[in-house]
C-alpha cells in the first residue's frame, strides 16, 4: 500500500502539466489537493483528507527546482524540418529484417528520406510519402500502422546537453503544454527528432524555439 506522499508524487510525476506548474509555484495547493483527491485514495486504497494531500503537495513543490532557476538548455543548431512524410510500423519478422538493407538502399539511390527503427516486436519505417510504393514493394509484410501526412523536427543537442538531467523530457514538455500528439521518436548521441502531424509542424516549432532561444 502506497503512503499518501508516494502517491501524490506518481501522480504529479505522471502529468506533463502539473510537474511544470508545481515547479512554477502558480497553483493553489488546496485545488490542487481536491483534483486530484479521489486518485490519491484510489492509489493509497484509503480514505485520505484533502489536507493531507495539500501537505504532500507542499513538501514536493519545495524539492521540485524552480524552472526560472534551471540552466536554460541550449541547442547546438537550427532546427531542421522535413514535411511529407509517412509513418509505418510492420511486425518484426525475419523477412521485413531481410528486405531492410534492399530498400535502404532503393531509398538512398532516390535521395529520398528514411529512419528505421527496430523494437523487439515492431519495426517503424519513416520515409517520404512519395516513396510509400516503393516501401510496398520491398516489404514483403503490410504494415500494421500507417500514418500519412507526418512531418519531422530535427534537434541537435550541445555536448553540455548530455549531461542534463530530463533534457529530453525538456524538450518534448512544450509539445505536450500545446497539446501536439507526437507519433514517433528517434535519436543518436546529439541528435533527437520528433515526428508530428505536418498540421503541428509550426505550433511546435514556434514552441520549442521560444521555450529553448532563437
Amino acid at each position: 500500500m502506497l503512503k499518501i506522499s508516494e502517491a501524490v508524487e506518481a501522480i504529479v510525476e505522471s502529468d506533463p502539466v502539473l510537474r511544470p506548474a508545481l515547479a512554477g509555484r502558480l497553483l493553489n495547493l488546496s485545488q490542487v489537493a481536491r483534483h486530484i483527491h479521489a486518485a490519491v485514495e484510489a492509489r493509497t486504497m484509503k480514505r485520505v483528507r484533502p489536507s493531507a494531500i495539500a501537505m504532500a503537495l507542499s513538501r514536493l513543490q519545495s524539492r521540485l527546482p524552480d524552472l526560472d532557476a534551471a540552466p536554460r538548455l541550449r541547442l547546438a543548431d537550427r532546427i531542421t524540418v522535413q514535411r511529407g512524410l509517412s509513418v509505418l510500423t510492420f511486425p518484426n519478422t525475419r523477412r521485413c529484417q531481410e528486405s531492410l538493407l534492399s530498400l535502404q538502399e532503393r531509398i538512398r539511390k532516390e535521395h529520398g528520406f528514411v529512419t528505421i527503427t527496430e523494437g523487439v516486436r515492431e519495426i517503424t519505417l519513416i520515409v517520404d510519402s512519395s516513396l510509400r510504393a516503393v516501401v510496398d514493394g520491398i516489404v514483403p509484410e503490410r504494415p500494421t500502422r500507417a500514418v500519412p501526412g507526418a512531418a519531422g523536427l530535427s534537434v541537435t543537442l550541445t555536448r553540455d546537453n548530455l549531461a542534463t538531467p530530463g533534457v529530453l523530457y525538456r524538450l518534448l514538455q512544450p509539445l505536450a503544454l500545446q497539446g501536439i500528439n507526437v507519433q514517433e521518436v528517434a535519436s543518436t548521441t546529439r541528435e533527437f527528432h520528433i515526428y508530428l502531424e505536418d498540421r503541428d509542424v509550426m505550433l511546435a516549432l514556434e514552441s520549442l524555439y521560444r521555450a529553448f532561444g532563437r
